[in-house]
């Protein structure tokens, strides 16, 4: 199993960042007697995701971009006894809000499903999936939320913001090259983590000995413009 752990962490770069923008407070009433009763009610949690992308493009001005139906691909690579070992997600979701001359207002969200991983090995995929590692069972999905864009010294452009793995969430920044399309934008680039700052290795799983910390990520997504 420590031959694989290293690829679970993978599974949490990417990922894509929409805020949450908050609802238009309700007209003024009567003043409420039962404070409960005072307040709106939760909308459901697809609503919640969506929403607020869609509202945050129009006050800004931006753009509103969803991936595309062909997917893009998103990889990873370890190293473990000294040779490279790869792998990918074959289901993720991407999101983003653009605004080449705003990048403060952009964002990007990107969600991925941990029972997705594959490194083409039915009883390795299935060990990295277990309990004993990264638990796609408790921990179904690994999600990156930026809540802007960035240049950085050099004047590249980077996603700023956190990536929840394992049930840990840690800062990240991530770099975007963004090239247009004819139908909205291409991400891409590439980063790494390391998969103890996650909790990913227990025990004996904590040495480096055998599956390196580090886990390179890469990742190739066409988004479609939305509306």
């Amino acid at each position: 199993m420590t031959n694989y752990f290293r690829i679970l962490i993978a599974a949490g770069v990417l990922c894509a960042a929409c805020s949450a923008g908050e609802k238009p407070a309700a007209p003024a009433a009567k003043p409420a007697t039962n404070v409960s009763a005072a307040k709106p009610a939760a909308a459901p949690a697809a609503a919640q995701t969506a929403a607020p992308a869609t509202a945050a493009a129009t006050a800004s001005g931006a753009t509103h971009y969803q991936q595309a139906a062909n997917g893009g691909s998103l990889t990873f690579t370890f190293m473990q006894a000294d040779a490279v070992n790869k792998g990918s997600f074959g289901k993720f979701l991407t999101d983003m809000i653009y605004d080449e001359k705003n990048l403060a207002g952009s964002r990007l969200t990107v969600t991925v499903q941990i029972g997705s991983l594959t490194t083409q090995d039915k009883d390795r995929d299935d060990s990295i999936k277990s309990a004993d590692l990264l638990d796609a069972a408790k921990f179904p999905t690994a999600r990156y939320t930026a809540t802007s864009l960035a240049r950085n010294a050099g004047g590249a452009i980077e996603a700023v913001g956190k990536l929840q793995l394992h049930g840990v969430t840690r800062d990240l920044r991530v770099p975007l090259q963004i090239r247009s399309t004819a139908s909205g934008i291409e991400i891409s680039g590439q980063t790494s983590i390391k998969r103890l700052d996650y909790g990913v290795g227990q025990g004996d799983l904590k040495s480096t000995e055998w599956v390196g910390d580090e886990v390179k990520l890469q990742f190739k997504v066409p988004l479609s413009r939305t509306g």
